[in-house]
């Protein structure tokens, strides 16, 4: 079989059936990509979950204390990276607080758009937004802006609401998210414990992160309840084991 050479692509059918072979192997690598932001979310959920319920479960565990979400950011970030760190756990804990009902979670938002509803206080406006985000397909930056401008608020306290809309929807007209933007997110890179992401380039970020979901365990499996508490357990007789040894004789 003779290979085509480059003079070859001006053949309009060949031309045309390359076209379509790029367009499929792009939208197939787009849908993967995106899964990340589902897959993310649920799993930041989860975790938040686990952690409120450990700590809600008898006296036998509020000897943890303070320390419970250094305790298990050291054994995660161990095994999964920085992604888990005290302070990405304390963003999860807060977003299960804040969002007990999964069901009523819009799917079409990423982590990113999470962590920025989590600054909104109010417990109507945080809502709102979340649904106008969705609805209006505002990336992160977009709704950072909603936020951060009180969107919400003078929506709320003006007699033209149409010129606010307007208002807004021209700042945010050249803030449309890539559909590449997301691999550049160093949230969602410390996720997927993607090593000096920060180095690669754009390309090779993309070809990491298909890899990474591609492989069967995702880097997404959690530890089990019963693996977690044993974690804590080692790491409780550790720290009173030094406390001993440093106690004055």
């Amino acid at each position: 079989m003779t290979t085509p050479t480059p003079s070859d692509t001006h053949d309009p059918h060949l031309a045309s059936l390359l076209g379509n072979l790029g367009k499929l192997i792009h939208q197939a690598r787009q849908k993967v990509l995106r899964a990340v932001d589902t897959v993310q979310v649920q799993t930041c959920w989860q975790i938040g979950r686990h952690i409120v319920e450990f700590e809600q479960n008898g006296a036998r565990r509020a000897r943890y204390g303070k320390e419970l979400l250094s305790t298990l950011a050291k054994v995660l970030t161990a095994e999964f990276g920085k992604g888990f760190d005290a302070s990405n756990l304390r963003y999860m804990r807060l977003f299960y607080q804040a969002f007990p009902i999964r069901d009523a979670l819009r799917h079409e938002l990423s982590w990113t758009h999470y962590r920025h509803l989590l600054r909104v206080d109010n417990d109507s406006a945080r809502l709102w937004y979340m649904n106008e985000s969705a609805t209006q397909n505002w990336s992160s930056r977009a709704l950072e802006r909603q936020i951060n401008t009180l969107y919400y608020e003078r929506l709320l306290a003006s007699r033209d609401r149409g010129s606010v809309k307007q208002e807004a929807a021209t700042h945010i007209q050249n803030m449309k998210a890539s559909p590449r933007d997301f691999i550049r997110d160093p949230v969602v890179l410390e996720f997927l414990g993607l090593p000096n992401a920060g180095k690669l380039q754009e390309s090779e970020i993309e070809q990491a992160l298909i890899e990474q979901l591609l492989a069967s365990k995702y880097k997404l499996v959690l530890p089990s309840e019963e693996e977690l508490r044993d974690a804590l357990d080692r790491e409780r007789a550790a720290l009173e084991e030094r406390l001993t040894n440093q106690q004055p004789r």
